[in-house]
């Protein structure tokens, strides 16, 4: 089973790679393809990428790639995880709002339809590929402001099965856990 990682030069690709590294036994992940606009970060990632993999014993192989559709071709799940404009964009939403006396960041308020704006036309772009390169496929979404931008695609790509994820609400979880106990 083929998963494509789009925004795969990211810092929570190591994480995510662990997940995948945990369920080996019941998730038969055999390729995971790492694609990333920027090949720096894509490197960087790899590196750690290729050092987990092969200390669980290499139970699937890492490929990278700066083209979207090789990683979207074939690919069973194709998860997001991508930030248009990088941090410099992400500063920009941050300080939008706050400029104006508005409340806001990088997922609500003006910042949030500000980084809407830009990222659910490439979201989309993803998506279309996976119309015709991985149909089928699920799309799992961890891309913000991830509520409007799954909302974008059931609207706008209903043939792409879609999933929004935020770690928000396993976060908060987790503190309370942690508190009670």
């Amino acid at each position: 089973m083929k998963v494509a990682v789009i925004g795969g030069g990211s810092t929570y690709t190591p994480e995510l790679i662990n997940g995948f590294l945990h369920r080996v036994g019941s998730f038969p992940l055999s390729e995971l393809w790492l694609m990333d606009i920027l090949p720096q970060r894509l490197k960087v990632v790899d590196g750690f990428a290729q050092r987990m993999v092969a200390a669980r014993g290499t139970p699937f192989s890492v490929h990278l790639t700066g083209d979207q559709s090789q990683a979207v071709r074939g690919a069973r799940y194709v998860i997001t995880q991508l930030r248009v404009g990088a941090m410099d964009a992400r500063r920009e939403d941050e300080y939008l709002g706050h400029r104006h006396g508005l409340i806001g960041q990088e997922t609500t308020g003006v910042g949030g339809m500000a980084n809407a704006l830009r990222t659910i036309p490439v979201i989309l772009n993803i998506a279309r590929d996976m119309e015709g390169l991985a149909p089928g496929a699920l799309l799992v979404n961890f891309t913000n402001p991830a509520g409007l931008v799954t909302e974008a695609l059931s609207r706008h790509a209903p043939a792409v099965p879609s999933v929004g994820v935020c770690n928000v609400p396993i976060t908060a979880k987790m503190e309370f856990l942690e508190r009670l106990e």
